[in-house]
C-alpha cells in the first residue's frame, strides 16, 4: 500500500467572520416587535401626560378661584373629563347623572359624603344654588381631580 504525498493536499482555507448582515427572519421579527412596542410606549406615554396636563390646568383654575358658580365649576370639569373619556358620555350627563358620574370613581366612604348632592342636583342646577350646595359640589370636584381619572372604574357603562 502506497501512501499518498503530502505535496499533493492543498492548503486548509479558514473560513471568514460570519457577518451580522443580513440578519436572519427571526432577528428581524424580534426588532419589529421591539419597535413596535416602544412606538406603543411612547404613545401611551404622550396620550397619559396630555391627559394629566388638562387634570392639573383644571386643578390650579379650581384653587385660584374658590367662589365658582356651579355653571363655571361644572363646565371646568365638563372640559376635563372630555380629555378622558369620549364626548357620548361626558355630553349627555347632566344634574343627577353627573353627579353620579362624578362619584363613580369615589370610595364607599366618599360616596356617602356627597350623595347627599344627588338629592339636590335638579333643585340647584336648574334654579336657586344655596351656598351649602356650593360648598359641597366644590369639594367633590377637588376631590374627583385629585383622583387618577384614567383608572376610574365603569367609565365603559357610566
Amino acid at each position: 500500500m502506497q501512501q499518498p504525498s503530502l505535496d499533493k493536499l492543498n492548503d486548509i482555507v479558514e473560513p471568514t467572520q460570519a457577518s451580522w448582515w443580513p440578519p436572519s427572519w427571526p432577528a428581524i421579527a424580534i426588532a419589529v416587535a421591539v419597535l413596535a412596542g416602544i412606538a406603543l410606549f411612547i404613545f401611551w406615554l404622550v396620550r397619559r401626560r396630555q391627559q394629566s396636563r388638562a387634570r392639573k390646568a383644571a386643578i390650579r383654575q379650581l384653587q385660584q378661584d374658590r367662589n365658582m358658580s356651579i355653571e363655571e365649576l361644572t363646565i371646568l370639569l365638563k372640559r376635563t373629563a372630555l380629555a378622558y373619556y369620549p364626548r357620548e358620555i361626558v355630553a349627555e350627563k347632566h344634574s343627577r347623572q353627573w353627579i353620579s358620574f362624578l362619584l363613580s370613581p369615589l370610595s364607599g366612604k366618599e360616596k356617602a359624603t356627597y350623595e347627599s348632592l344627588l338629592n339636590e342636583a335638579n333643585k340647584n342646577f336648574y334654579g336657586i344654588a344655596d351656598n351649602n350646595f356650593n360648598r359641597h359640589y366644590y369639594e367633590l370636584a377637588r376631590l374627583w381631580l385629585s383622583k387618577d381619572l384614567s383608572k376610574q372604574p365603569g367609565a365603559e357603562d357610566v
